[in-house]
């Protein structure tokens, strides 16, 4: 199967054409962990905005307890949800459980599987690179579903979190609890 693919390399897609697939799926990367970030920061402003306005509602003694609780749920759920967009926690299994035996990694590698450069040079040497190429692309894509899941899992948290907290304060003004 790797012949197939070495020897339809430059027929069929060439090499720049593959690392292009691959630079933008990184980039995508990229950007997934700048909107996590971006709207990390942005959800922690609205939150000082939405603290502000319920500071004038009194909260009876007795739920001051589930109020501390629930706040907490609500205010640091989705600061950690965002942050996990930026750590993928799987990468070394997506490695582990994907490469095929003829990829060697010499792309993107850990250094520890190289342990001196004339290591990685014959290892270098003895790479079809259109194979490494091809299981890099197949890598990140993985990581970039996984950052996507992950960027739409926080906004939706943080969704939920405003609902909740929007109806706590209204609860409290009618004098609800």
């Amino acid at each position: 199967m790797s012949e197939e693919y070495s020897e339809s390399f430059h027929e069929k897609l060439d090499a720049d054409a593959l690392l292009a697939i691959l630079a933008e799926a990184q980039n995508t990367i990229r950007n997934y962990d700048t909107k996590a970030e971006i709207c990390g920061v942005g959800f922690i402003l609205a939150l000082g905005i939405v603290k502000q306005a319920g500071d004038s509602i009194p909260v009876p003694i007795e739920f001051a307890g589930f109020y501390v609780l629930a706040g907490w749920l609500i205010i640091v759920i989705p600061i950690i949800m965002f942050a996990l967009v930026l750590y993928p926690s799987r990468v070394d299994k997506i490695d582990r459980e994907k490469r095929p035996n003829n990829v060697l990694g010499v792309m993107y590698f850990d250094p520890r599987s190289f342990p001196d450069v004339k290591s990685f040079g014959e290892a270098a040497k003895k790479s079809d690179w259109a194979m490494e190429i091809v299981y890099e692309i197949t890598k990140v894509s993985m990581i970039r579903d996984q950052k996507r899941k992950r960027f739409l899992r926080a906004l939706f948290w943080a969704a939920g979190s405003f609902c909740v907290l929007f109806l706590s304060q209204m609860t409290r003004a009618n004098g609800l609890f």
